[in-house]
């Protein structure tokens, strides 16, 4: 809470005290009101200051403040004993007036920063955190109804708020360390590189529940030269990646993806290039794998595009395009049970489309699914209690233009660098089913 103002009437002064770095226009307008309705020498004197605005617009919209401060009275920040200078601010609308203009009186080792607005309108939080609300209401799952924390790896600062896309931090540790665990928060991948394209040499160990990271699609690409890590670890329940283009480095054997922890969801995500497996998953429950675009895996001799180990249950892989990895989606170890693979493109990987091991218990796959010139076979079952549905439901064309849809930007948009990117990885996947 703010400490109260001192007026100092013989030079004219409002003193705002040590304690605070801050002054808001309407603190500023109470405090100056209680003087002049209960100071005996302000009832001696003019009037201290004028403020206009806060006229209700309706919907929770309001005029903006504007404090102007009359007969020569100033705002004045108590003096610091130095050497360091500190900066205080005011804010929360216009302050005018002062000697010559100048509403702000000197003070040692001080500077001030006053963050006008030349809006016309100021609106109550309450509304806007309402409207966020109901934007995240859309979401089919997983809504971040926390705070947002922006991570810019280029140009962001690590000691910056990293709570406003103006003051970003740089590492993905940092953004992390800035979420609450189970709070729903989100941390929002910003892509600003003049090349077009954000390239990351970080891993992300994810330790916070309940996180959301969210990425601006192939943009931004996360491609470590770490060697011993994965590139993203999920050990925590009810996370979201989505949005981002991931590799691991180009030696080890490292997965793109691990995933540990339940309800965990991987979206939109394009991944490639993977020394072990694209996507990781053990020892979690209600995973969710959807649109995504997994291919290039196993590039150290061994490693799956998505690899269901110990203990998964009740995943959900659904319209991804998986293709140039051992497997296509292996499904072994022990504790493993009611996964389901529906509605995915599963194409030219040099062992199986879909393995399912000795023990593997009432896996579902789907009839959506395409599967072809996988080498050893499109399907080999070890499990017990499999449904594997015969072929139907969407076409090969259909699901790689769901999975590309999602993942390139402005696909939508006629001659654009995304619709380009969009037909042509679409039609290159087509080619070679034929």
């Amino acid at each position: 809470m703010a400490a109260l103002l001192t007026f100092d009437f013989y030079n004219k002064r409002i003193i705002v005290p040590i304690a605070d770095t801050t002054l808001d226009m309407q603190y500023l307008v109470n405090q100056t009101r209680d003087a002049d309705d209960e100071l005996d020498t302000a009832m001696s004197q003019p009037n201290i200051l004028s403020a206009t605005g806060k006229d209700a617009l309706g919907g929770g919209v309001f005029t903006g403040i504007t404090v102007t401060l009359l007969d020569n009275w100033q705002v004045k920040f108590a003096d610091r004993p130095g050497p360091t200078e500190v900066q205080c601010f005011i804010s929360g609308g216009n302050l005018v007036g002062g000697i010559a203009g100048n509403p702000i009186a000197l003070s040692t080792y001080v500077r001030v920063v006053q963050i006008s607005s030349s809006a016309a309108t100021i609106a109550k939080s309450e509304t806007d955190q309402n409207l966020f609300y109901a934007i995240e209401t859309l979401r089919k799952g997983h809504r971040g109804v926390g705070k947002f924390i922006y991570w810019e790896p280029v140009a962001g600062v690590n000691t910056a708020s990293g709570l406003s896309d103006k003051s970003p931090v740089k590492d993905f540790a940092v953004a992390q360390s800035l979420a609450v665990s189970g709070a729903n928060d989100t941390i929002i991948c910003l892509s600003n590189s003049t090349s077009g394209i954000t390239t990351v040499d970080q891993t992300l160990p994810i330790t916070k529940h309940n996180l959301r990271v969210r990425g601006p699609g192939y943009s931004f690409q996360i491609k470590t030269t770490n060697t011993t890590s994965d590139t993203v670890n999920i050990n925590a329940s009810g996370v979201e990646i989505s949005g981002l283009y991931i590799e691991t480095a180009a030696s080890g054997t490292q997965n793109a993806i691990s995933v540990q922890g339940d309800s965990n969801l991987i979206t939109d995500c394009w991944i490639g290039k993977a020394r072990g497996n694209g996507i990781s998953v053990t020892n979690a429950a209600f995973t969710k794998i959807e649109g995504c675009a997994i291919e290039h895996c196993g590039g150290s001799g061994t490693g799956n595009g998505v690899n269901l180990g110990n203990t998964a249950t009740q995943t959900v892989l659904s319209r991804n395009i998986v293709f140039d990895a051992v497997n296509g989606v292996l499904l072994s170890g022990t504790g493993l049970a009611d996964n389901v693979i529906e509605n995915n493109l599963i194409y030219l990987n040099t062992g199986y489309g879909i393995d399912i091991g000795s023990g593997v218990l009432r896996t579902h796959g789907r009839a959506g699914n395409t599967l072809s010139k996988n080498t050893l076979g499109n399907t080999t079952n070890l499990g017990t209690d499999t449904l594997l549905e015969s072929k139907g439901g969407e076409t090969a064309a259909a699901i790689a233009g769901q999975v590309w849809d999602e993942l390139i930007s402005g696909h939508a948009i006629a001659g654009s660098t995304g619709k380009t990117l969009k037909d042509t990885k679409t039609k290159a996947t087509l080619a070679s089913l034929k």
